[in-house]
């Protein structure tokens, strides 16, 4: 354990970040230096994994330390709850404030507020207890303003449609910014000159960069610097299962790059590539911005008394099975990266599996703060650590209206649209809360889950299912 609480934190999340990137086939296509150089460090977990997806949900978890099912926002937009504590509420009382540049996808709680506040409109507002200092949610004005201030042609109430169109309209052309006033670069910028005039007192700074979330356009160079032809095509599926007709049976994701109509099956292999390259573009540039924040902390000799975590809210199917985006049960949406650096802590890889619930009481822990009884997770750092044997992922696919594709595919009510991921011992179970059979993946030989294995270890899956039942009997409170 650290001799004495590091002077300043900072938190690092990055958005739809794919684990693979750092150690799987995908790793060997993309420049992460920076991000490298932490995990080398650092504390790696390398078997990690959010407990829920998409975004919102997932920093709920993240940030509270419990389960979906115990905080409540299981969807963008569903409310969180006031009365439950997170890292941030926690942390202000050993008097450190966390502040916020960039979001936390926080949908308020509509108790707190009069049916008129404006707040009702976005869910993605800071949680409660944190400092927001750079606003950078979906809307983006801060952003916005600063690409008129250079001379930008920016459209006016916040629609960033036509901002994310590449020249020539071309996927895989350079976004219409130049690199140094991406919203990578704009959020870099404003954490370095607010920290710079903090930098005499303690600070704890969350940092969450959206790329390399979709739409897939970034500025030059970063929209070329991976060549397409160099990187694997996605894995297929070995298998047919109802939710990949489902999943296929309208369009989605027609904010991937602009003019796509959401035909997610029938992409050209020349879109998928250009699609994939893309991604590997921004997370570089991601990468780079990082390197610009270890540089500062650096030059001010901040570096050594900082602790640094690096995570993201979850991963990104990136054409593989088919699939984009996040809502599947698939191991490519959920294993996403941890790092834990300090001088004082000794570098180490760990496979075990661990969850996002684990991140807030562990930085608490190193920081001096307790956890609250509500935290689900432990302590990843203890030094009687025995880290847990599973993880669980939960997901809802039900749509707000009860009309979505999943509810139409399935001719079931939303509330019966839900799937769990369980891992445990080498397997992952997707296990679905309607009459869908289940799916069951050898994920130690195969990662990508490639293989449906349900009907050939009908005892296999069993066992599963009774241990994800009883995972979610014993965390189904606080």
């Amino acid at each position: 354990m650290l001799k004495k609480a590091p002077r300043n934190f900072l938190f690092i999340v990055i958005d739809q970040f794919r684990a693979d990137l750092l150690t799987g086939a995908l790793g060997r296509h993309v420049p992460l230096p920076n991000i490298r150089a932490l995990a080398a460090r650092s504390v790696h977990f390398r078997n990690h994994h959010t407990v829920v997806v998409p975004c919102g949900p997932a920093r709920a978890s993240l940030l509270t330390g419990q389960y979906a099912m115990n905080h409540g926002s299981v969807q963008n937009g569903v409310p969180l709850r006031r009365d439950i504590p997170n890292l941030a509420t926690a942390l202000r009382t050993i008097g450190r404030e966390l502040l916020l540049f960039g979001y936390t996808d926080t949908q308020p709680d509509p108790r707190n507020l009069h049916p008129n506040d404006p707040a009702h409109l976005s869910y993605t507002g800071p949680i409660l207890g944190i400092t927001e200092v750079t606003e950078m949610r979906e809307e983006a004005w801060e952003w916005l303003a600063h690409l008129r201030s250079r001379g930008y042609d920016v459209p006016d109430a916040g629609d960033l449609t036509a901002l994310y169109r590449p020249q020539n309209d071309t996927l895989g052309g350079p976004a219409l910014y130049d690199a140094r006033d991406s919203d990578t670069a704009y959020l870099t910028d404003r954490v370095l000159a607010h920290l710079d005039v903090r930098k005499s007192q303690p600070w704890s700074a969350m940092v969450t960069y959206i790329r390399p979330h979709p739409p897939f356009v970034a500025p030059a160079p970063y929209n070329d610097l991976i060549n397409p032809q160099d990187i694997p095509p996605p894995v297929e599926a070995a298998f047919e299962h109802p939710f990949f007709e489902a999943y296929h049976s309208r369009p989605s994701g027609t904010d991937m790059f602009w003019g796509f109509d959401g035909q997610q099956n029938a992409m050209a292999p020349e879109q998928i590539a250009l699609c994939r390259s893309t991604y590997l573009g921004l997370a570089a540039e991601v990468d780079h911005h990082i390197g610009r924040l270890f540089e500062w902390l650096r030059n001010v000799g901040q570096l050594d008394d900082t602790l640094i975590v690096l995570t993201a809210d979850h991963g990104e199917m990136l054409g593989d099975l088919g699939l984009w985006g996040k809502q599947t049960p698939f191991r490519a949406a959920s294993h996403v990266p941890l790092m834990i650096g300090h001088p004082d802590i000794e570098p180490e890889d760990i496979d075990a599996l661990t969850q996002s619930i684990d991140v807030a009481p562990t930085v608490l822990s190193v920081l001096g703060a307790a956890s609250p009884s509500e935290m689900q997770g432990c302590n990843l750092l203890a030094p009687d650590r025995a880290y847990g044997q599973e993880a669980m992922v939960e997901l809802e696919l039900g749509s707000e209206n009860g009309q979505g594709r999943f509810e139409t595919a399935w001719q079931c009510p939303p509330d019966h649209c839900r799937a769990l991921a369980f891992e445990k011992d080498g397997y992952r179970l997707a296990h679905f809360a309607t009459d869908i059979e289940p799916m069951l993946f050898d994920v130690e030989n195969d990662p990508d889950c490639t293989r449906n294995l349900a009907r050939e270890d009908l005892p296999r899956l069993h066992h599963l299912r009774a241990e994800a039942l009883s995972h979610r009997m014993r965390k189904g409170s606080v």
